[in-house]
């Protein structure tokens, strides 16, 4: 990782905050990202006290003229992109017929599109340096679970895009790889997108097992070095995925029978 510059999208907490440092530790000159700007500024204050090598870029990477600023402020500063983590998300609360009709088109535009734009405006750098893309999803990512329907469709969507990239971007030698991540511990002060779509504050999931942001990063440097294509974090996600592909119909049952004991661990 040394030398390397590896951009972050949704870095200024949680897994994104936690990756940039890791990469930082390894030796990489790191770029994070948000949209709220006091936010992205103390975590660039911390990781440089830390003696880190940190640009902080300000941008709404779910449009089109905030993923170019990203990555030509990026090329700019630093001549080169060897690493892009597409970590920037949203969750999001509700029952499909619960929903306003404008929370599909925001969940499928920070979650996709904001995805999708970075990776469009870094691929022919990273085309010269063969470097790696790499796309954060989520356990929901695997199978359709109630209460997130349209967060775990933006997170399937992920899986699409990434099979065909690693299939169309083969010759040009960059790393494609997308990591499922499972509960996770929350920053404080971390939202969801509700039914109506207001935003709501996450609740606190101390009672629930769960991985912290470090361990996560972990795995995702890890799918980095060893340019690795999939990787399924947690025994629970390893389950899912599993039960899915071999007993489809008791997942079906097990589902149906619990979903409002899921919607109670969501609200």
């Amino acid at each position: 990782m040394r030398g390397k510059v590896a951009i972050i999208t949704g870095s200024s907490m949680g897994i994104g905050k936690a990756t940039a440092e890791l990469l930082a530790q390894k030796g990489a000159k790191i770029v994070i990202n948000g949209r709220t700007e006091s936010r992205l500024l103390s975590t660039k204050k911390e990781l440089i006290t830390k003696g880190y090598d940190v640009l902080a870029i300000v941008a709404d990477i779910s449009d089109t003229e905030g993923a170019k600023k990203l990555i030509h402020k990026t090329v700019d500063e630093f001549g080169r992109i060897d690493i892009l983590v597409n970590n920037a998300g949203m969750s999001s609360r509700g029952y499909f017929d619960e929903l306003a009709p404008e929370v599909f088109a925001e969940i499928m535009q920070i979650n996709f599109l904001g995805c999708m734009y970075p990776t469009k405006f870094a691929e022919p750098y990273l085309t010269a340096t063969q470097g790696s893309i790499v796309f954060i999803s989520s356990v929901a990512g695997i199978r359709g679970l109630p209460e997130t329907s349209i967060y775990c469709a933006s997170k399937m969507a992920l899986t699409a895009m990434a099979e065909s990239l690693k299939v169309e971007l083969s010759d040009k030698k960059i790393h494609v790889g997308i990591v499922y991540v499972g509960i996770t511990k929350n920053d404080p002060g971390k939202k969801v997108i509700n039914k109506d779509g207001s935003y709501l504050l996450l609740k606190d999931r101390a009672q629930r097992k769960t991985q912290s942001p470090e361990q996560v990063a972990s795995a995702v440097v890890r799918l980095i070095e060893k340019r690795k294509f999939k990787k399924i974090l947690t025994f629970l996600g390893k389950m899912n995925a599993l039960a899915n592909v071999l007993f489809p119909r008791l997942v079906d049952r097990i589902l149906i029978r619990s979903k409002e004991k899921i919607r109670k661990l969501n609200t």
